[in-house]
């Protein structure tokens, strides 16, 4: 039996799993026929696009600048300012320019011996802490490279990542370019390992299909390219952006996408371009990091929603692409949220059935991590690919309260995993 059979039957065995999974839910919650049948599709037509995903594989060298923002980072940086100068791309076309936010730690004495090191390497010292948005500014305005990219402080890269990462760039519609992230640290505990699982079907899965037509919604901030010519235009905006009359402080990689899906620049995934991030094993530093993604989503899938919507035309796939993404993102952030109010109602007013809704709970979960589950055993570890189900149960039981709570705290700036 040939591979293309197993993967048809494998798929036609997870469609069947997930339409029993949506009536079971239509017939035991009500309001969730939509939810589970949207859902179910979506994964489903998603499923087929990204098969049909192809890395960006032509050879371009524009002038490239890597930016590294960085706060209190310690010798991280110094790292992460080595993977980058390891690289194998033309060091005549690459310049490394490091800001240092305000650090009041050792920060910049790390950043002065790089710069010692490496004839590549420049930096920028910023008075005083101003924010990841402002230090990456002070870099893009100083820069006259045509490619920008960006890298996270805490982040390692591959030899080849700058290499790939700019490949997309051959087509002139092109704005920016997401990078695939990885979990550097899988071995420090079980938190690391689960999310390099879901960082993997995020990124090898939905980034794959949203890439299919320009719609990828976010750029990381681990490892992520920019047109300086797409960038340059949208600054002031970008800098000065508020939200319930308070300038926003956090999420900068989503709201600086969002702004060039406006522009109608396509922003794309390279897989080949890849950037390992430390993760916190800790539950507290994990929830406060996610609870700062969440809120710039949220704060984004807002102000983003009248763009989004502006126009519906059935021969404009791009933009139904871009609605179809953004409806199954708030989803995605806005179910998690009744999980908690529901299982009171059931568990004070109908208990008798709180059982039969934990089993549905439980059943679906484990239906739902098949997908991340096969994604990882095929790319890496079938063994650790059973973290997948454990994460499931995580986010059910552990994680949903961080939605609500992020939506009753939007005007939080604070970055709370940094000194």
């Amino acid at each position: 039996m040939n591979n293309k059979i197993i993967k048809t039957l494998i798929f036609l065995i997870f469609s069947a799993l997930l339409l029993v999974a949506g009536y079971f839910v239509s017939k035991v919650i009500s309001l969730s026929f939509f939810v589970s049948y949207f859902t179910l599709g979506y994964f489903l037509l998603i499923s087929l696009i990204a098969y049909t995903y192809r890395k960006f594989t032509a050879d371009i060298t524009p002038s490239c600048d890597v930016i590294i923002p960085a706060y209190n980072e310690g010798r991280h940086v110094y790292e992460t300012i080595l993977s980058a100068a390891a690289c194998d791309y033309d060091p005549a076309k690459l310049t490394i320019t490091v800001v240092d936010d305000g650090s009041t730690d050792d920060t910049r004495e790390w950043i002065r011996k790089a710069v010692e090191e490496l004839p590549q390497v420049r930096a920028i010292y910023l008075p005083r802490n101003c924010g990841k948005k402002h230090a990456l500014s002070a870099a893009i305005k100083s820069s006259e490279a045509e490619i920008l990219v960006t890298i996270d402080s805490d982040s390692i890269i591959e030899k080849e990542a700058i290499t790939n990462i700019v490949r997309p760039f051959v087509d002139a519609k092109i704005g920016a370019v997401a990078g695939n992230v990885r979990v550097q640290n899988i071995n420090d505990g079980v938190i690391p390992q689960m999310m390099d699982i879901i960082f993997v079907f995020c990124y090898e899965f939905i980034r794959s299909s949203q890439s299919k037509y320009g719609t990828v919604l976010c750029t990381p901030g681990a490892l992520s390219a920019y047109r300086r010519t797409a960038v340059l235009p949208v600054m002031e905006t970008w800098l000065n952006q508020r939200f319930l009359g308070e300038y926003t402080s956090i999420g900068e990689d989503r709201a600086l996408t969002c702004l060039l899906l406006r522009q109608e620049w396509s922003v794309v995934y390279q897989s080949s371009a890849v950037a390992y991030t430390t993760i916190s094993a800790s539950y507290v530093s994990v929830c406060k990091m996610l609870l700062r993604w969440i809120r710039g989503d949220i704060r984004e899938n807002i102000l983003m929603f009248s763009y989004v919507f502006r126009k519906f035309t059935i021969s404009d796939v791009r933009t139904l692409c871009l609605q179809l993404h953004y409806i199954a993102f708030n989803i995605g952030i806005i179910t998690p949220i009744f999980f908690i109010p529901v299982s009171l109602i059931y568990l004070i007013f109908r208990f008798s059935e709180s059982t039969l809704l934990l089993a549905y709970l439980g059943i679906l979960t484990m239906i739902w991590s098949i997908v991340p589950a096969m994604i990882y055993a095929k790319r890496y570890s079938l063994a650790k690919s059973l973290y997948a189900f454990v994460y499931s149960l995580f986010s059910m039981f552990c994680l949903s309260w961080i939605p609500l709570y992020a939506m009753l705290t939007l005007k939080n700036n604070k970055w709370m995993t940094r000194r």
